[in-house]
């Protein structure tokens, strides 16, 4: 679906209803430990099915989300979904998103603690991964909700690391423990050499590395060889409703 049913600002009145009315929900996309395979952590990702005109790619409604203001009512529904379909005692991690541009956002912390809050959501398995699509204008704003939540046991994570506005310094300035191999980067047979350069420094450091983006055995042995601590891709899953990603947990891990 794109915008040539109407404006903006038409799409924008149809998301709104539309996260209003659950259409919104949150898809999980399982990581796995390259070393032994083993289930790790989830991400949360937004999916949004139109009544009308079916599934929205997340990459339009997301842009839409950012140009209209509707980017922390979008963020709001997936914790709200992740609190309330989170098994209290799991030690599954589940990761959420948020863009560079929200986390200057003070009432940030406070939705995340108003999760932390209802007892559903233990902040130690939470990941929260940063989206730095641009460069982030103000660092000194981002810097304390990052720290306060990292204070309370989250796992900050830096995503699409490789993609020109990463950097170890800017890793450590977020208070990252982890980052994410951009899928370019894990599809590349080119860049073979730097992903396992990228690992190899950020096990330096302490950093957790992720590579998305994974389709093809070759990838996930390449990563493997490369010593990457954790995977995630289509060659694992594709993002799966809760219900449905049990049963892929069990029919693939049942002893």
């Amino acid at each position: 679906m794109t915008l040539v049913d109407g404006t903006l600002e038409d799409f924008a009145r149809d998301f709104e209803i539309a996260l209003a009315q659950r259409q919104v929900i949150a898809a999980y996309q399982p990581q796995i430990d390259v070393a032994d395979g083993s289930m790790v952590g989830v991400e949360a990702l937004a999916r949004w099915t139109h009544p009308e005109h079916g599934p929205v790619a997340p990459d339009v409604f997301v842009d839409v989300a950012q140009k209209t203001g509707l980017l922390p009512l979008l963020t709001a529904r997936i914790i709200s979904d992740v609190t309330a379909e989170y098994i209290p005692g799991c030690t599954i991690e589940v990761a959420v998103n948020v863009s560079a541009t929200q986390l200057e956002d003070p009432s940030l912390y406070d939705m995340f603690e108003g999760a932390f809050a209802t007892g559903r959501c233990n902040p130690t398995t939470l990941t929260v991964e940063v989206t730095e699509s641009h460069s982030i204008a103000h660092p000194e704003r981002v810097a304390a909700p990052l720290e306060a939540l990292a204070a309370a046991g989250v796992t900050i994570s830096v995503d699409d690391f490789g993609t020109g506005h990463s950097s170890f310094a800017r890793v450590e300035s977020l208070h990252a423990r982890e980052l994410k191999l951009d899928k370019s980067l894990v599809q590349s047979e080119e860049r073979v050499h730097e992903v396992a350069q990228i690992i190899t420094e950020a096990h330096r450091r302490g950093i957790r590395v992720v590579g998305e983006g994974v389709e093809t055995q070759l990838q996930l042995d390449r990563l493997a060889a490369a010593g990457c601590d954790r995977a995630q891709g289509y060659l694992i899953s594709k993002p799966q409703p809760a219900d449905v990603l049990v049963d892929w947990y069990r029919n693939r891990f049942a002893r």
